[in-house]
């Protein structure tokens, strides 16, 4: 029993947000490693977009209607803590493709010697 997740709940979603990550690479015919990789890449850029984007809002609310910011702060902090969860997530979930399926390895439950 693991003492931070204890019920298993955080694996079995990761478990179900890699099964569907890997299902959508193998529609789309993301068949190499280099590939896979551009993947990661877009993704970071994306969530780098969006909190560069995220940070001028909150500077132009900062600027223009400074009796909003707390709220705007707000939304502005969980959004970014999303996005960057969202992208660390996917970024484990394609490596874990690579690992998986690209190269030839077995997957995590063989690896250990049991079935």
């Amino acid at each position: 029993m693991k003492l931070n997740d204890p019920f298993g709940r955080m694996e079995r979603r990761h478990q179900v947000g890699y099964e569907a990550l890997r299902d959508s690479l193998n529609r789309n015919n993301i068949d190499t490693v280099e590939g896979a990789r551009k993947i990661i890449r877009d993704t970071k850029m994306r969530a780098a977009k969006f909190v560069a984007g995220a940070g001028a809002a909150l500077l132009l609310t900062y600027l223009l209607m400074p009796s909003f910011l707390v709220g705007v702060g707000a939304v502005v902090v969980l959004t970014g803590a999303w996005v960057i969860t969202w992208a660390i997530n996917g970024e484990r979930y394609v490596t874990r493709f690579i690992k998986e399926e690209l190269s030839g390895g077995r997957p995590q439950s063989d690896q250990t010697g049991t079935t």
